[in-house]
């Protein structure tokens, strides 16, 4: 029998009344070497950090209030990840392998040790420009709002996911696409379930939807590297982080330079 979406607790709605009632948010950071169209992309060096370390480091900054907040890399068991999984222990990072192709198994397995209420942050390693500040805001209107899954509409590539555990097992049970099981959530977005969704809007909280901020090409490598080498200047080995605004403004800076 497929499971039902739980009564939303005080916590879900954003407060928490004791230390006893403390919610977690596991941020599950999805990377695997093996990109078809840039491999090794998540290895690869940011204004000189891994793009899987730096798009880590700015989901790890979010401070969400009521949560234990926790991060896990969740790669493929495949040998060519290996190196990702070194990597992450180098740096500090937890890190979890599971299925190469079925990644809402991945998901799924990720977080078996947590509770049904507790909540699931979904983040992709070749984004390297999350917002800390605006993924706290997500966070706390997720739990205002009592949804099941709340996301930005078309999916951001600075602000991540939402979703609980509930709705993450349930969706794991049903959902039978390749594509669903491959992109983890568009089970939720596609079709009637018994699970809430809000979908906020493309430019909420200022969001600039038109700025390809994330890692797909060689050419997109290196522009996100002029760009955030330009946006944080000497932070770049102080560990300190540019704001999303300034990320915005290095970006439009490098387009125009390269077209001159």
């Amino acid at each position: 029998m497929p499971m039902m979406p739980p009564e939303p607790s005080a916590a879900a709605k954003g407060t928490c009344p004791s230390t006893e009632c403390r919610r977690t948010g596991r941020v599950v950071l999805q990377a695997r070497v093996g990109s078809s169209r840039l491999p090794g992309k998540v290895l690869a060096p940011v204004a000189g950090v891994p793009l899987v370390v730096r798009a880590a480091s700015r989901l790890l900054a979010a401070a969400p209030d009521g949560l234990i907040w926790q991060l896990l890399v969740a790669t493929t068991t495949l040998p060519e990840d290996d190196a990702t999984e070194q990597l992450c222990r180098a740096h500090g990072l937890p890190c979890f392998r599971g299925s190469p192709k079925d990644v809402l198994a991945r998901f799924a397995a990720a977080t078996a040790d947590l509770a049904e209420d507790d909540l699931v942050i979904r983040a992709t390693a070749d984004n390297p420009a999350y917002c800390p500040r605006r993924t706290e805001q997500l966070v706390a209107e997720h739990l205002r709002s009592g949804a099941h899954y709340t996301c930005i509409e078309g999916l951001s590539y600075v602000v991540p996911e939402v979703v609980h555990v509930a709705a993450l097992r349930d969706m794991a049970m049903r959902a039978d696409t390749p594509y669903q099981r491959e992109h983890v959530t568009p089970w939720l977005r596609e079709r009637q379930t018994p699970w809430s969704v809000v979908q906020l809007p493309r430019d909420w909280q200022g969001l600039r939807p038109d700025l390809r901020l994330t890692v797909d090409t060689p050419v997109e490598l290196d522009r996100l590297d002029r760009t955030l080498r330009l946006a944080e200047g000497d932070r770049c080995t102080t560990g300190r982080l540019a704001a999303l605004e300034e990320i915005y403004a290095a970006y439009e800076a490098v387009g125009a330079a390269r077209q001159e």
